[in-house]
């Protein structure tokens, strides 16, 4: 999340990212959601959970209000305070910024399609393979030869879905994890994947590796070196130490904070031309870190002022309704 808003910040207050200047930013591009949907993959997968007709319409009673109505309705308030056209937005492939648990809501009705169809150990294999077909979108030839008209695939956002095959990984490492726990502690693995990553980037191999090939490699080897990075100083992001209570606490709020920051970020800047006339990478990102840990603190503040609501704690941001004492 704090990728997310730091991102933002870059883009849409100093319109680095989207200006070809350097910017740190913009390696972590190539992890940033691969990363957010692996996770949501990883933290979706239990261990015994049969996707049955029971099971789907158990998830989706509690997934509908939590990635579709509270992202709605907080859509529609930033559409209009920002006095933008409805029709417009909820048609745009990025949904004014709120294109996320609209697109995730979608990786479900996948995922649990191919659970409920296959049974066997297959469907591991059908989720990858779908996985890489719909990666496979990103080559602009493809894409425009589907047989759906522009406008379904904006409303549905299908831009995004070629990060469907990062999901698919995030769920297969949860349920293979003692199997990659043992790949991951070999030292030559994660050796090539920060050599691959980082040389790639420096020598700029994507002018050399077709990039429908390149950028997925980048993708999954900074995915694994981050993933790594956590699992080996796990100890630091304990409940013990105060870093590991802010960071799980920031994480619980994640979608609260994801609502809520367009709201706080500072719009076009463009008097602060420092970063375009003079770029430094270093800096950027640590004004646009700066000001992002800001925008999340007031976040979390507006988050708790939310949620002393029970009501509105449960249609903004899908908190669970307290049981009444019998």
């Amino acid at each position: 999340m704090f990728l997310v808003v730091s991102h933002h910040i870059s883009n849409l207050c100093f319109n680095v990212v989207g200006g070809g200047l350097p910017s740190i930013t913009k390696y972590l591009l190539q992890i940033r959601m691969p990363l957010f949907f692996f996770i949501s993959g990883f933290v979706l997968y239990k261990a015994g959970v049969v996707w049955d007709t029971k099971q789907i319409v158990s998830f989706f009673k509690k997934k509908i209000p939590v990635q579709l109505i509270s992202p709605f309705i907080f859509f529609l308030t930033f559409v209009f305070v920002t006095d933008k056209n409805l029709v417009e937005s909820l048609f745009a492939d990025g949904k004014v910024g709120y294109w996320f648990t609209y697109v995730l809501f979608e990786y479900f009705v996948l995922y649990a399609a191919v659970r409920f169809c296959i049974r066997s150990k297959w469907a591991d294999v059908v989720l990858v393979i779908l996985g890489i077909c719909l990666y496979s979108t990103r080559w602009p030839d493809l894409k425009y030869h589907i047989p759906v008209p522009e406008h379904v695939l904006s409303l549905l956002s299908f831009e995004h879905w070629y990060l469907f095959l990062f999901f698919a990984m995030g769920t297969l490492v949860k349920k293979h994890f003692k199997a990659v726990e043992k790949l991951l502690d070999n030292n030559w693995l994660i050796t090539i994947c920060v050599l691959f990553y980082f040389l790639s980037n420096a020598f700029k191999l994507g002018n050399v590796i077709p990039e429908l090939i390149n950028y997925p490699l980048l993708s999954l080897t900074g995915v694994i070196i981050v993933f790594s990075f956590f699992r080996k100083k796990q100890a630091i992001f304990t409940k013990q130490t105060t870093l590991g209570r802010v960071m799980q606490y920031t994480g619980r709020r994640t979608l609260d904070i994801y609502l809520i920051h367009y709201f706080f970020i500072p719009y076009n800047l463009t008097f602060f031309t420092v970063f375009k006339d003079h770029p430094m990478p270093i800096v950027e990102f640590t004004v646009s870190a700066i000001i992002a840990i800001i925008i999340i603190a007031a976040c979390l503040l507006v988050s708790n002022i939310i949620r002393l609501s029970p009501f509105l704690a449960h249609w903004l941001f899908g908190a669970k309704r307290e049981q009444k004492a019998a």
